[in-house]
């Protein structure tokens, strides 16, 4: 072999030995792509009004063998204007759920001048309906017990499209009465049965007109009771 080839074939190996450095320094830069399970949580809204209390400032929910608090401000935003007319005493009331079925979470009772305010929030997309009137004495649904109320007059209130809670699922529980503040006396949660979630508002100085509406996210169903000594 002369001096030319020689020198030749070293400038091939050096060639060929370069190019295989720099493919395998390439190689070793490139990561792997992350793996993943491809989706990613939606954004958690929470859609808190002014005078609107948090489950953190009045309310806390509970599991099926838990007892839930219920008692704590109601300055839901809801303008003046736009509410409803109180109806007389004596006119019941009644409106069909729509959407899917709710699950009752949280309920409130109030003072606000002119009326108490009682609150029962819901969880669902939905809107609940009620049947509201006075009746002479509160009997539970399914077990046909007559529950104590304290007032002068008794306000039934069921409010329908409800559900029962899945097992472990947060929901508001009966307690007991929950004290009023000025003309609600009191207000007893006996629960849902067969579809109804079943209310009963003592009443001071016996059968006030009210008004029922409904709050959107989060559900809830508000019931006012009027009070002619503070207006």
């Amino acid at each position: 072999m002369t001096a030319r080839h020689r020198a030749a074939t070293r400038l091939l190996t050096a060639a060929t030995a370069a190019t295989l450095t720099l493919g395998l320094a390439a190689c070793g830069d490139d990561e792997p792509p992350t793996s993943g399970n491809g989706t990613n949580p939606p954004p958690v809204v929470e859609t808190t009004e002014p005078g609107t209390a948090t489950p953190t400032d009045d309310a806390t929910t509970a599991g099926p063998t838990e007892t839930p608090t219920s008692s704590g401000p109601t300055d839901e935003e809801t303008d003046p204007a736009a509410l409803p007319a109180f109806a007389p005493a004596g006119t019941p009331q009644s409106v069909e759920p729509s959407g899917d079925m709710l699950l009752p979470v949280d309920m409130r009772v109030g003072d606000h001048e002119g009326y108490d305010r009682v609150v029962l929030e819901l969880t669902g997309d939905g809107v609940p309906g009620w049947q509201t009137e006075y009746v002479t004495e509160a009997v539970e649904d399914g077990r046909g017990e007559t529950i104590d109320v304290d007032g002068d007059a008794i306000l039934s209130v069921y409010v329908s499209g409800t559900r029962y809670p899945d097992e472990g699922e947060d929901h508001y529980a009966p307690q007991g009465p929950v004290e009023g503040s000025d003309v609600v006396e009191e207000v007893h949660y006996v629960g849902t049965f067969e579809g109804l979630t079943q209310l009963f508002i003592g009443v001071d100085g016996g059968e006030a007109d009210y008004r029922v509406f409904t709050l959107a996210d989060p559900a809830r169903l508000v019931i006012d009771i009027a009070d002619p000594e503070d207006g």
